[in-house]
């Protein structure tokens, strides 16, 4: 090998040693960061618990009757106390998913009947406050699902907080139904007129953070994206289809449990 050659081996040899080293460091230091604020997103459980448990006691009287008037207002206050500690959840999740990729998981088989109650335990109130249709269809012989419980109610909630974020009209609708070996729990609504493909682009994971020329809100909680990416690590799936009058349906899929 003569000179040049020999200095041009050695110049690939280096920037590649260093680009390897300059990866290694960012791994480190992208764990860390995880780790730091996974800790310091904890930190925030605690207070949260405290107003939640001060709203509980207020509304079940021990510290006294609480006026007609006022009763409405503590309870949305408590329903937003429970949105924030789902919304800390989730963003946990996301940490431990894109810097830590150290998220665990409870995976289990789990009733789907109790997945659905658990996703609109949140809801049914805020809706019943701000005068809002939510029609719960579901069979009562649905299999039970093989997920992690709370993810997966979870995130069923969080789809139908979107649709109640993005409705134009009528009622929001949640169902369940088999399909194949897996159980479908779909969340519909009717919405906007998406432009052709931007459904299927509102699932990517970055799609909240987008640059765009308005202000407008494209999403909800952390986007259809993160919902999706949960899922797939829980090995479910998340499908959004929006029709050309702008009827909207959200799919959680989860995998069913296997039977003889």
């Amino acid at each position: 090998m003569n000179a040049p050659a020999a200095f041009m081996a050695g110049t690939a040899l280096g920037a590649g040693l260093a680009a390897a080293a300059g990866g290694f460091l960012l791994r480190q230091r992208l764990r860390v960061y995880a780790r730091m604020l996974s800790f310091s997103l904890h930190e925030f459980s605690s207070p949260i618990t405290a107003i939640n448990m001060t709203l509980v006691n207020l509304l079940s009287g021990v510290f006294g009757e609480i006026a007609p008037e006022h009763h409405k207002w503590i309870e949305m206050s408590q329903d937003q106390v429970s949105r924030m500690s789902g919304l800390l959840s989730e963003a946990r999740d996301f940490v431990h998913l894109e810097m830590g990729r150290d998220m665990r998981a409870s995976i289990g088989l789990e009733p789907a009947a109790e997945i659905i109650e658990a996703a609109l335990a949140p809801h049914r109130r805020v809706f019943a406050h701000a005068e809002l249709e939510l029609l719960v269809d579901t069979p009562a012989d649905l299999p039970r699902c093989r997920t992690d419980a709370l993810r997966a109610s979870r995130s069923l909630s969080a789809l139908i907080q979107h649709a109640k974020k993005f409705r134009l009209s009528g009622p929001v609708r949640v169902n369940a139904k088999r399909r194949g070996a897996a159980v479908a729990f779909q969340v519909s609504y009717a919405g906007p007129i998406l432009a052709p493909g931007e459904a299927q682009r509102s699932l990517a994971l970055f799609y909240p953070a987008r640059e765009r020329g308005d202000q407008v809100l494209s999403a909800s909680g952390l986007g259809l994206g993160f919902i999706r990416l949960v899922m797939n690590r829980l090995g479910g799936e998340l499908e959004f289809d929006v029709d050309a009058e702008g009827k909207g349906t959200l799919s959680l899929i989860l995998t069913a449990e296997e039977t003889a």
